[in-house]
């Protein structure tokens, strides 16, 4: 009994170059406290008031901005706190 054995390999194209541009992460200035939006304080206060009760917390979905100065609330309340 013969057996062959062959080695399947990918074509060029397919396989990610080393060149492959990295993600660059863009640096911007943190958010003034003054320039959160109230609905969004309030989130952030709900949020860390539900985490010291340890409950869970839904949070909607929002653009990146909106989380920006929701991340921040939440930073603040915890340098405060």
């Amino acid at each position: 009994m013969k057996t062959d054995a062959q080695i399947i390999t990918s074509s060029g194209p397919f396989v990610k170059s080393e060149t492959a541009k990295k993600h660059l992460r863009i640096v911007r200035e943190p958010v003034n406290s003054q320039d959160i939006t109230v609905p969004l304080k309030a989130l952030g206060r709900h949020i860390v008031k539900c985490q010291r009760k340890r409950q869970s917390v839904r949070v909607p979905a929002m653009r990146g901005s909106e989380l920006g100065q929701v991340l921040r609330t939440l930073e603040l309340k915890r340098a405060y706190a």
